[in-house]
C-alpha cells in the first residue's frame, strides 16, 4: 500500500507567511492549479526535497508528494505538507514509492503493483545530495521520473531519473 500520494498542477502563486510550521522564515506555500483536485496549498519547509534543488516559480509544472499518515486540516482549499517537490514539464511524470524487485519479471514494482520499471541498469540513479548510488534499488524508496509508459496494467516504463533515499523524507 502506498505511503504517499501526489497532486501535479501549475504553480499558481508563492507566498512567504511568517507562520509556517514556526521554523522562522524557512518556509514557503505554493498554490497549485492541480490536474485533478482544482486548487490545492502545499507547505514547503526547509526539509522539503526538491529534485535538483530547482528554484520553483509561478507558472510552473510539478508534481508534490505528501504523507499519507500525516495529518491534514480539513479545509478548503486543501493544505499538504510536501515533502518532495519534482518539476515535471509536459510529458514527463513522476512516482515516489518503495519499488521491489520481482524475480519473476526481472523488473522493479512499485507497492501498488500499477507501474514497472524496465532497463533500470541504464539509469542513473542519484542520492538526494546528487552523488551516485551504486546499490541495490530493491525495497528503496525512489522518485523515478519517466516520460511514456505501456498501456498495459502495470504500467512499464523506462526511467529518466531516478532519486534514491535511503531514508524516509521528514
Amino acid at each position: 500500500m502506498p505511503q504517499y500520494a501526489s497532486v501535479s498542477g501549475t504553480i499558481l502563486q508563492i507566498n512567504y507567511p511568517e507562520n509556517i510550521s514556526t521554523q522562522n522564515h524557512c518556509g514557503l506555500q505554493i498554490t497549485l492549479q492541480s490536474t485533478n483536485q482544482g486548487i490545492v496549498n502545499l507547505t514547503l519547509t526547509g526539509s522539503t526535497y526538491v529534485l535538483n534543488s530547482s528554484l520553483l516559480k509561478v507558472g510552473d509544472l510539478v508534481t508534490c508528494f505528501y504523507s499519507l499518515l500525516a495529518p491534514v486540516p480539513l479545509i478548503y482549499p486543501p493544505l499538504y505538507q510536501a515533502l518532495v517537490v519534482a518539476p515535471t514539464p509536459s510529458g514527463t511524470y513522476a512516482a515516489l514509492d518503495i519499488f521491489t524487485w520481482l524475480p519473476s519479471s526481472q523488473q522493479l514494482t512499485n507497492s501498488d503493483n500499477t507501474l514497472r520499471l524496465n532497463h533500470i541498469n541504464q539509469t542513473r540513479a542519484l542520492l538526494p545530495n546528487g552523488q551516485p548510488f551504486v546499490g541495490n534499488l530493491s525495497d528503496k524508496l525512489l522518485l523515478v521520473l519517466y516520460r511514456a509508459t505501456t498501456r498495459s496494467i502495470p504500467a512499464q516504463t523506462v526511467p529518466n531519473e531516478i532519486v534514491v533515499f535511503c531514508q524516509e523524507p521528514i
